[in-house]
């Protein structure tokens, strides 16, 4: 299943959750004759659990000026069941953080040249028709969506010489191009420059290219 999906599915969690906390919180409070509907709606809008772990702050600051210790016991003892539930999300959330990278369905590699970068060129995944010379060849992509987009090195002669084995395109025809985010994949910046025509933009086969003058050169699948 695609990753946004689960990641849909457990905020959808997160929500209800969330909401049915709220509720509780609101009759506990209207038992203590704290203010119920300003307590339900901060556990509810303040991110995370932080407006519970404020509410129980002044819980157990109210109980402990007006509640003998038997009282206090019995109360502690019906609030259990929102630290369990809390508990619960918050283990689903490690799971599901851990289960995600597990079954994620987005792979990235890093090629120091070319002749290391053999058998990923061969799935598609990097263009069979980059330069030979070409080095630190990273790329990244999503089996499920079919995105992927990548960067290799050349010298400043072999980048020009690349772009002339290019048909030129327009830089309109790249306003939509998906990309996934990596660390060595600045897309504001790469954006920035193909909209200044710091580029030099190009297409062949099923990728688009935007060449860096000085030898970088972008690539992206071309859904």
């Amino acid at each position: 299943m695609n990753s946004f999906i689960w990641a849909g599915i457990f905020f959808s969690f997160y929500l209800i959750t969330k909401l049915l906390l709220s509720l509780y919180i609101y009759n506990d409070a209207k038992a203590l004759q704290l203010k119920a509907t300003l307590w339900s709606l901060i556990v509810m809008l303040l991110p995370n659990y932080i407006g519970f772990v404020l509410y129980l702050i002044i819980r157990t600051v109210t109980l402990n000026k007006t509640l003998d210790e038997k009282e206090k016991m019995m109360n502690i003892q019906t609030f259990k069941k929102p630290i369990l539930l809390i508990i619960s999300i918050l283990f689903l959330g490690t799971s599901y953080y851990f289960l995600g990278n597990y079954f994620n369905d987005t792979f990235s590699s890093k090629f120091d040249n070319y002749q290391d970068a053999v058998a990923t060129i061969e799935r598609g995944w990097i263009p069979k028709h980059i330069p030979k010379t070409a080095t630190d060849i990273y790329e990244v992509h999503n089996i499920d969506t079919n995105i992927g987009n990548g960067i290799f090195k050349l010298s400043k002669e072999e980048s020009i010489n690349f772009y002339s084995t290019l048909n030129s395109i327009e830089k309109n025809e790249m306003i939509n191009l998906k990309s996934i985010k990596k660390k060595w994949w600045d897309q504001n910046e790469i954006k920035k420059n193909i909209e200044n025509d710091h580029f030099l933009l190009g297409k062949r086969e099923h990728f688009i290219y935007a060449i860096d003058p000085n030898g970088t050169v972008y690539f992206w699948i071309q859904e």
